[in-house]
């Protein structure tokens, strides 16, 4: 299959399990179910490895020894008609690891055809929810910001474009909050924060992209971390039917780590969603 290519446009990491073989008892045809035959899986896990290349600590990165003992435990177990359903299961678990994307391939080397074949296999790929379209729509809850340049029409022109890719609805009023600054880092100006709300068919990392290339137009640095900031847009909670979405994607966590200690995001976002809810409990 092709690479994948994420919403930034760079090349998902690929950690690749193939020849994968165990004996199942999978098939349409009783004979099939009884005798059983063996199948053979390969599996292809989109993810990034930066940060477990960094760390070299097996916990930053998915274990393929988990995924083998997952999809041999489907292999072996309850036989299906269609090895397109065993793909499906096999995907979905490995999904279940947090890989972004995974592709399975399922052979079927045995297969009870009257001719002289080499193999039959089927396909997939499957997108995990950090890349899958939302259905329906999901809510989205996106923290406005801004300390540098003109910050109140730095803050109306973020979120004029905001309102272009989202399925806009509610808009909180801007406020005045001073600046979070490291022990080690200067004084910086006050802040101009506001909360807008929403709707997207835009993936988690798909609006993410959109979010920074919002602020790369305003002129955005990320340069120093909790460095002033010509405009900050913050994907706070990312919803698909009342299931808040979690991640601890390295270059997306969700719902946003801090938000529930930045009274500059809950109080605009109580002020425009009084019902809202945050990691399972109410914002205000």
């Amino acid at each position: 299959m092709p690479d994948l290519h994420l919403p930034t446009g760079a090349l998902a990491d690929r950690i690749e399990l193939t020849g994968l073989t165990a004996r199942g008892r999978h098939g349409v045809f009783d004979h099939e179910k009884a005798e059983g035959q063996d199948f053979t899986v390969d599996i292809v896990l989109h993810t990034t490895t930066a940060r477990a290349a960094a760390s070299d600590d097996l916990s930053d990165t998915i274990s393929y020894a988990d995924v083998a003992d997952e999809a041999v435990r489907l292999i072996t177990g309850e036989p299906v008609d269609l090895i397109e359903t065993l793909a499906e299961r096999i995907a979905e678990s490995a999904l279940a690891t947090g890989a972004l994307a995974v592709d399975v391939t399922v052979h079927k080397p045995s297969a009870p055809i009257p001719h002289t074949f080499g193999d039959v296999s089927v396909s997939i790929r499957r997108l995990g929810v950090l890349l899958a379209t939302p259905k329906p729509a999901a809510e989205v809850v996106v923290g406005i910001g801004s300390n540098l340049g003109d910050p109140v029409t730095q803050v109306e022109i973020g979120a004029a474009k905001l309102a272009r890719i989202l399925e806009y609805e509610q808009m909180s009023r801007t406020r005045v909050t001073p600046a979070e600054v490291a022990p080690s880092q200067p004084t910086q100006p006050n802040y101009i924060n506001a909360v807008m709300i929403g709707r997207t068919r835009l993936s988690p990392l798909g609006l993410l992209a959109e979010l920074q290339r919002i602020e790369d137009e305003q002129g955005r640095t990320r340069e120093e971390h909790w460095g002033p900031r010509t405009l900050d847009l913050d994907l706070i909670s990312y919803k698909i039917a009342d299931r808040e979405i979690t991640s601890d994607d390295p270059d997306l966590t969700l719902p946003h780590p801090r938000a529930h200690l930045r009274n500059f995001v809950m109080e605009p976002w109580a002020e425009v969603d009084p019902w809202g809810h945050l990691r399972g409990k109410p914002i205000r």
